[in-house]
């Protein structure tokens, strides 16, 4: 599935796929953050739970951001993504090896068959879902965090990797379910890194625009000759980078075309 916008395409249902660790690897440091992530993961998905709270039947069957996904295949998309990483964490502590998924065609399936659920089961299944990769990935510690373990799609990680992983998709799928949180919600600390990987990975590529970033909050970035110069929160920043809106940003031309984040 994708977002579509004015200025990009991004592909939410890969977001766990071989190209996650790719997007991410910045931000994926292990044992002097490990802690951390999983701290700052067990605050974004009490969040998440609570915004989830919040939608009824009717209000899961509307639309996300996510092109031709409703919220409830987000959410859906969600939890298996909690289990999927949840196996890979049982590999990494244990040693035993774990498929992330039983196959492509079986993740979608899921997927797919649990947006046609009520939004009850929906919220119940994300509650015990985050419950069981917190669960797991509680036993990273140590020598789990650099045991190496494969994704869907053959790209391998570390274990101490796999919550960044994880927080990742709570903190972008949230903003995609289009229900009131932003990146403006999230740690600011994080959203910087986020920022920074986000530029990272775009300088390397050949359709990347010549843009100077300039945050509120005084950080710079540079893509390209940074001829163009764009300014707004760093949050308002990452919603850019990310999902292509830049509806709170200013600049001295019309916001140029970004490379897909898929």
């Amino acid at each position: 599935m994708t977002v579509t916008s004015g200025t990009s395409a991004i592909v939410c249902a890969r977001t766990d796929s071989t190209d996650s660790a790719d997007k991410y690897g910045d931000l994926m440091t292990t044992s002097s953050h490990l802690s951390d992530n999983l701290s700052l993961l067990a605050h974004e998905t009490s969040l998440l739970m609570r915004t989830a709270a919040g939608l009824d039947d009717d209000a899961m069957r509307r639309p996300s951001l996510c092109d031709g996904w409703t919220r409830a295949h987000v959410l859906s998309h969600i939890a298996r993504n909690a289990d999927g990483l949840g196996n890979l964490a049982s590999w990494a502590v244990t040693g035993t090896p774990r498929a992330m998924y039983d196959s492509p065609e079986a993740r979608d399936a899921d997927i797919a068959a649990g947006a046609t659920r009520s939004a009850q089961e929906i919220r119940t299944d994300l509650e015990d879902s985050a419950a069981r990769f917190a669960a797991a990935a509680g036993g990273l510690a140590g020598a789990p965090e650099e045991f190496e373990v494969e994704m869907r799609g053959g790209r391998k990680v570390l274990g101490g990797q796999l919550p960044t992983l994880r927080l990742m998709e709570v903190v972008i799928h949230h903003v995609d379910l289009d229900a009131g949180y932003t990146f403006a919600d999230t740690d600011p600390g994080f959203v910087k890194r986020a920022v920074a990987n986000s530029v990272s990975r775009m300088t390397v590529k050949a359709d990347a625009p010549s843009v100077t970033l300039r945050s509120q909050e005084g950080d710079t970035w540079t893509i390209g000759d940074g001829r163009q110069v764009v300014t707004g929160s760093n949050a308002a920043l990452l919603l850019w980078l990310t999902r292509g809106n830049g509806a709170e940003l200013a600049s001295n031309a019309a916001l140029p075309r970004l490379p897909s984040w898929g």
